[in-house]
């Protein structure tokens, strides 16, 4: 495991070393996009966008930029090594795939850090947002890349069988914004617990919101949900993508593309 764990550090650092422009090209895409939204929205308006709400859309769009990196990185490897003609190797190496994908989603996080970083720091600066950075947000952070790595596994785990899944993740990725963004964790009723229980990111957010703002204790159906919303995503992902590991060897299609 140490080999793999070094020979994708490798593989991430020659990445970014090699193509910083791209790096550089990415990240300025992400801050441009939300200042025309934030700046379309004011000019549509007239109006300053409210306080609150702008601090969850801030935290929320900085939540999807981690969460399309850890998500995104496992479909695009599975596509691209097929692409290349080269699933079936790494399939065949002597660690479960799992693993394989999920090392690598973790360095995808690993190099997102100081663009991600810098992307927030870039929003709060042009927003006037002001975040009370605590030690006890890293909890609900790490439960939303436990859940995006779950997501990703899902996804890559249709990838191993249709090969081309990125219109699919871009659309899944888009919807997630969505979720990412609404109340649903917080609206009264239990139908709206259980949805967000369900619901990857929609608890986890609003957790992480509420001690990033106001540093208020989080209720107790708020940890619950987002636990929940963890361990059924990385059940899901994980046993998803055995299956179609499974199920891609037994037809012998993993090095066709």
């Amino acid at each position: 495991m140490r080999w793999l764990v070094i020979a994708e550090w490798r593989r991430m650092v020659v990445g970014l070393v090699r193509y910083p422009i791209d790096t550089i090209a990415s990240t300025l895409t992400l801050f441009l996009v939300f200042a025309g939204l934030f700046y379309g929205a004011r000019y549509i308006t007239s109006s300053p966008i409210g306080g609150g709400r702008l601090s969850t859309v801030v935290l929320g769009y900085t939540v999807w930029i981690v969460m399309m990196a850890a998500t995104g990185d496992m479909a695009w490897s599975v596509q691209n090594e097929a692409q290349n003609g080269t699933l079936e190797q790494v399939m065949m190496v002597p660690w479960n795939a799992v693993w394989v994908f999920f090392v690598r989603a973790v360095m995808a996080i690993v190099g997102m850090l100081v663009p991600v970083g810098a992307v927030l720091v870039a929003l709060l600066a042009m927003t006037h947002v002001h975040l009370a950075w605590r030690s006890a947000a890293l909890v609900p952070m790490a439960m939303v890349i436990g859940t995006a790595w779950g997501l990703g596994l899902l996804v890559a785990g249709v990838a191993l069988l249709l090969k081309r899944v990125g219109q699919v993740l871009q659309i899944v990725q888009f919807l997630l914004l969505f979720v990412i963004v609404s109340p649903v964790a917080v609206l009264p009723g239990i139908g709206w617990h259980l949805a967000a229980m369900a619901i990857p990111f929609a608890a986890q957010v609003f957790l992480l919101h509420g001690l990033l703002t106001s540093g208020a204790t989080a209720t107790i159906w708020l940890w619950v949900e987002s636990l929940f919303n963890l361990l059924f995503m990385l059940a899901s992902g994980i046993l998803l993508f055995m299956g179609a590991d499974r199920l891609a060897r037994r037809q012998g299609i993993l090095g066709h593309y």
